[in-house]
């Protein structure tokens, strides 16, 4: 099955703010471990 290419540009446009939340989750994290080292 193929896609044209407006359908595979705008696929990869809605993926791009998925990506961002995921990898600010994940900043968030680490940020969290980071304050309760530094409190120990």
């Amino acid at each position: 099955m193929s896609y044209n290419e407006s359908t595979v540009v705008l696929g990869g446009l809605m993926h791009i703010p998925i990506v961002i939340l995921v990898l600010r989750f994940i900043e968030n994290r680490f940020k969290k471990n980071e304050i309760k080292y530094q409190k120990n």
